[in-house]
């Protein structure tokens, strides 16, 4: 209960933080995006994950993310300075619900199919994989490489907007 509480908070305070205008700069904005990508794919490897429908069904999901990111950053003012080749980013509030809507329900698999908790003692633990690697196991992946996609549609929307800007000059 106590981590739920603090799962919460710490979202909380993501919304908040997201729906202040926060600065940007093109050249950096894409390396906690890219960071998230890599542990997100190793993630998926160290849970096995990587039949070829495995990966098919990752790479969907990566791909639906960057479309609900782009759908997002539609929802997102953008406020470019020329001068100091940054940008300003103000994420409605809808935009920030987006996002965390995506992490609460990869949350709220992991949490209905057991994925926080210890094996209990005595249990084989061949069957205690098994169950991490099925069904439930392979959705909590998919809606982690969504997050993933979100976060790049995004960004990339971000920069279009930049790019655009900066073509005005």
């Amino acid at each position: 209960m106590i981590m739920l509480v603090a799962i919460i908070a710490l979202l909380g305070v993501r919304i908040i933080r997201m729906s202040r205008e926060q600065q940007f700069r093109p050249a950096r904005m894409w390396f906690i995006p890219s960071l998230f990508a890599v542990l997100t794919a190793w993630l998926i490897v160290f849970e096995g994950f990587t039949s070829p429908l495995d990966i098919a069904l990752m790479l969907v999901a990566l791909a639906i993310g960057i479309g609900i990111g782009w759908y997002q950053g539609t929802h997102t003012s953008v406020r470019v300075d020329h001068d100091a080749h940054a940008m300003f980013v103000k994420i409605s509030p809808l935009g920030g619900l987006i996002w965390i809507a995506v992490l609460a329900l990869r949350m709220g698999v992991k949490y209905a199919t057991g994925g926080f908790s210890q094996p209990a003692p005595g249990t084989d633990p061949q069957a205690a994989m098994a169950a991490a690697h099925g069904p439930a196991g392979l959705i909590s992946m998919a809606l982690l490489a969504l997050a993933v996609g979100v976060i790049f549609g995004l960004r990339a929307y971000l920069q279009r907007a930049y790019t655009a800007a900066r073509a005005t000059l």
